[in-house]
């Protein structure tokens, strides 16, 4: 079951860069209480106290929203299309920040400790810390962890849903049972239980680090699988029922006191600062064991809270949090050698904690965001890590995450960071402004093509093409297989660069993606979710709109109320598209692409679609709409382009387009042998059914008068004009 989506995750957002760069605060504070990579001689109790909260939850909170982007990612776009965005989202980035930042963050680390030994520091409590082993993945470890959890849900998943679950029944419980310990406020206690008892049995446990971070080597540690493992799976089973974040959003004070209060005592139990031992913890056994149950339950109870609070205060859409998102995973990667320079290089300054610290910190962050504002943000850097390149004067976009895009945990598509996301084309929010911004004026183009080619390899797909769609009209693109129809669509919606020319979607580029919050699509091939009901396919994807139609609204719209509660996997194909369709519309798009929309429909489901279109249309949406039925074509459009070996070789209303073709049809009662009319001057073609002649002629003013003049008892003539069918035939038969 997954329930409807009704939040819009700009929390969430939010949330994964306060996690990332709280990074940034954990590793200034080390050399304050550590001698990593540096013994700075001004101690500080107030930032071993800080270091130890925040190095309980924070990982544990970034995976868990991994994990819950991960799972919109992958349903939305299936397996192949996840891997491949992930390998460009954490495999590019992991191995080329690797290659870049581990030799001199190690070299900054081990001329620190030589001089912290110098200058007669004391080192010990931290030894276990400083001394990584094998391969030193430095603070890239968490990619690697999450390239490994990617991989093990892939797996996990395919064998339970092939082999133990194919019905569904067992996630259905499942489901449920994490429902009960949502609202009952015992996920945080659950979530942590498995890493408490690995913990708590592991001998050579540094206590007071809580879960040893693993930054050294490729043989994954127990406890990092378990304890972030866990918070993956978590968020992975959260998003399966979104409408639990509104009891996370309820609970998140009572959650953060208990955090509060539970680190308390564990710091009461281990000290406020790394002991001497830190394999031991002073009094009975039974400490250790009272320990490692705080200390995990707070790392739970942190989490929630956090998401919680994120949830209360941090739902709406802001510029300034989308930038620092799209930032935070630039500033978190390169971060590293800055403060452990700053911190060495400042050791021996004559300055209190209290004045260093927010120095460094000051410091760093003033350097990452100018390097990411002025070198990163808008270069193929930023479009690797970002998802798209901003231009520099663009401080911040109101989006939300998506599935789209490609962040490394699976949400925002666009911004495409670590926290994953959706490949390009899923949808974000808009403010108010936006939305009538990007609103089309009725004089003004919705989208343009000027000039535009394309090749594949040697093919050329669009030849300098123009072609303009209005506001409000609905515009039939038509042409035989190869005519460039899909490639002019797709550079429309930015999944296609052109090779020359200019593409506009509301006056702005398909790649800006408020440009693209304007559009609905309906593709000929699409695989939704197969376990959701249509109602929860609309919820989910009315939620990346600034102000869609109601879930109720769009049934309405679209005619599927009588089977809206089935899973979308049970229906038929005609049913399958009907619900495609809700899909694109239930945004309010100002312009529809629709492709093949009435393929598999019976004659009642293309007429209520048909009514639909005609609705939106009514309303001031601008319509493309692709179609082998030219009778749909010919009942719809306003407009009719015709498209060949990527020309535009005939443009105007329907019936324009039937007068480009001097071709005409007769129909009458007669008793002449078709043979004979056949051979007549002007006749193209003739056929008999029954006593009934039809007759194709070029000329028809000068058949009908012989076949007058042949048949003095002739009846029932009629002279139609060509059909938008055989216009289109004659047409692109000419361009061949």
């Amino acid at each position: 079951m997954v329930a409807h989506v009704q939040e819009r995750f700009h929390a969430l957002d939010a949330l994964r860069a306060f996690a990332l760069l709280l990074g940034i605060v954990l590793h200034a504070s080390m050399s304050f209480f550590l001698p990593i990579p540096v013994q700075d001689p001004s101690p500080s109790t107030t930032l071993a106290i800080t270091f130890h909260v925040i190095h309980a939850f924070r990982m544990s909170l970034f995976f868990l929203i991994a994990g819950f982007f991960a799972h919109l990612l992958f349903h939305r776009h299936g397996a192949r299309a996840f891997v491949k965005d992930r390998a460009k989202r954490i495999l590019v980035p992991m191995t080329v920040g690797w290659m870049l930042l581990a030799p001199p963050t190690i070299a900054i680390l081990i001329w620190g400790l030589t001089r912290s030994v110098a200058d007669g520091a004391h080192v010990g409590a931290g030894d276990a810390a400083a001394a990584p082993q094998a391969l030193p993945l430095t603070h890239l470890w968490f990619l690697y962890y999450l390239s490994l959890f990617y991989a093990l849900a892939l797996l996990l998943r395919g064998g339970f849903v092939a082999w133990i679950d194919r019905s569904g029944t067992l996630r259905a419980r499942i489901d449920a049972l994490f429902a009960t310990a949502i609202t009952r406020q015992l996920a945080p206690l659950l979530l942590m239980i498995p890493l408490g008892v690995v913990l708590y049995l592991d001998a050579h446990w540094v206590l007071w680090f809580g879960i040893p971070t693993p930054d050294h080597g490729l043989m994954p540690q127990l406890s990092a699988l378990v304890g972030f493992g866990s918070a993956f799976a978590f968020g992975w089973l959260l998003h399966r029922q979104t409408h639990l974040l509104d009891a996370l959003r309820q609970q998140w004070a009572i959650h953060l006191f208990a955090a509060a209060g539970l680190s308390v005592a564990g710091l009461m139990l281990v000290g406020a600062t790394p002991p001497a031992d830190v394999f031991v913890i002073d009094g009975p056994p039974s400490r250790r064991l009272i320990y490692a149950m705080c200390y995990c339950a707070s790392i739970g109870y942190w989490v929630f809270g956090l998401i919680g609070a994120a949830l209360r205060f941090c739902s709406g859409a802001s510029p300034v949090r989308r930038y620092l998102a799209d930032a935070s995973y630039w500033c978190y990667l390169v971060h590293l050698p800055i403060v452990f320079g700053l911190q060495v290089l400042m050791m021996d300054w004559p300055l209190h904690w209290s004045l260093k610290f927010p120095l460094i910190i000051a410091i760093t962050l003033v350097l990452l965001f100018a390097s990411y504002h002025w070198l990163v943000r808008a270069s193929f850097i930023g479009e690797v890590l970002n998802g798209r390149r901003y231009s520099r004067g663009q401080v911040g976009h109101a989006q939300a995450w998506r599935g789209d895009g490609g962040r490394v945990d699976g949400g925002h598509g666009e911004a495409g960071h670590i926290d994953g996301g959706c490949p390009r084309g899923a949808p974000l929010h808009k403010t108010e402004h936006e939305i009538s911004a990007s609103a089309p004026a009725a004089s003004s183009p919705v989208a343009a093509l000027a000039g535009v080619s394309k090749r594949y390899g040697g093919m050329l797909a669009l030849d300098d093409l123009n072609f303009v769609v209005r506001a409000g009209e609905l515009v039939a693109l038509l042409g035989p297989n190869g005519a460039g129809k899909s490639t002019a669509i797709g550079l429309w919606l930015g999944t296609l660069e052109t090779d020359s020319g200019h593409v506009s979607l509301f006056g702005g580029s398909p790649r800006d993606v408020h440009s693209r919050l304007g559009i609905g699509v309906m593709l000929q091939d699409v695989n939704l979710a197969p376990m959701l009901n249509a109602r929860e396919h609309i919820a989910l994807a009315a939620s990346y709109y600034g102000d869609p139609l109601s879930v109720d609204a769009t049934i309405a719209l679209t005619g599927i109320a009588a089977f809206s509660g089935q899973r979308y996997g049970t229906l038929s194909g005609g049913q399958k598209r009907q619900v495609q369709f809700a899909v694109a519309v239930c945004g309010r798009p100002h312009l529809l692409f629709l492709d093949e929309p009435t393929t598999g429909l019976d004659v009642q489901a293309r007429a209520a679609l048909w009514r639909a279109i005609r609705s939106l249309r009514a309303s001031g949406c601008s319509i493309v709409l692709t179609t082998h039925y030219l009778e749909e074509a010919e009942a719809l459009a306003d407009r009719v382009v015709v498209l060949a070996k990527g020309k535009l070789i005939a443009e105007g209303s329907v019936d324009a387009i039937r007068a480009l073709v001097t071709r005409k049809q007769i129909r009458c009662t007669s008793v002449l042998d078709v043979e004979l009319i056949r051979h007549w001057p002007g006749v193209v073609d003739v056929v008999r059914e029954m006593r009934l002649v039809q007759v194709t002629a070029s000329n028809a003013e000068a058949v009908v008068r012989r076949l007058l003049e042949a048949d003095p008892d002739l009846g029932q003539l009629e002279v139609q004009q060509a059909s938008l069918a055989e216009a289109f035939t004659a047409l692109t038969q000419e361009a061949a």
